[in-house]
């Protein structure tokens, strides 16, 4: 299938253009270290493992993480709140843009493009955006529990398209980017938007409907985006 170049792109955020799977590992071997229960009983490398078990398609819930957590290893300090503000105080420490992101989006502001970013999570992601030196460099920031409805909800997706200022714009118009299978890509599938999927190492899910593209990089979109 040939391609369009698109004249408005919606980019999730986590693993597409910040680097959360770097902040991820940093912060729970900052945790690790400072939990005896888990340090004296476990290598790093198991725990490590068993961290990254409870962030399936690139997503956790870390009062949840907490809970599972505490299962394992009942000695853990701490309550599922306060894990919380744990994660994402830490999370705003080692978070970093994707590395060449800020020029791809330097680049984006550049060329005739409306764009914006739609990620699950509340202010937490306008945090993230700010930590990483991207406030206001990026046109807007939906965050989807602040408009109330997560992805893949097909109304985040439209809220995102009255953002975008392009009265009559369809949705075929508009490629959506991100590195989720089940909130990125089959939201925006579902409401006729052409999707890019960031793949990270990994194998496309059988179950998911497929992406138009499939890229390592956002600066791979270049080509499409005009």
């Amino acid at each position: 299938m040939t391609l369009p170049r698109f004249s408005a792109a919606l980019f999730d955020l986590d693993d597409t253009l910040v680097d959360r799977k770097s902040a991820y590992g940093d912060i729970y071997r900052y945790f690790y270290d400072r939990q005896e229960a888990i340090n004296d009983t476990t290598p790093w490398t198991d725990a490590l493992e068993f961290f990254w078990s409870l962030s399936l398609n690139n997503a956790t819930e870390p009062r949840d993480a907490f809970r599972e957590i505490q299962k394992k290893w009942p000695g853990v300090t701490g309550d599922p709140d306060s894990h919380q503000i744990f994660y994402f105080d830490q999370m705003c420490i080692f978070l970093k843009p994707v590395p060449r992101a800020p020029e791809f989006i330097d680049w984006l502001n550049e060329v005739d493009l409306d764009w914006g970013v739609v990620t699950n999570g509340d202010t937490n992601q306008l945090r993230k955006v700010e930590a990483t030196g991207l406030n206001g460099r990026i046109p807007f920031v939906l965050a989807s529990k602040l408009f109330g409805v997560d992805k893949p909800a097909p109304e985040v997706f439209m809220e995102a398209v009255r953002l975008l200022g392009r009265p009559g714009i369809q949705t075929e118009e508009i490629l959506f980017v991100g590195d989720n299978p089940y909130t990125d890509i089959i939201g925006a599938h579902g409401v006729g938007m052409k999707t890019a999927w960031i793949r990270m190492d990994r194998k496309y899910p059988d179950d998911a409907p497929r992406p138009d593209i499939i890229v390592d990089h956002v600066e791979e979109l270049r080509k499409y985006l005009a």
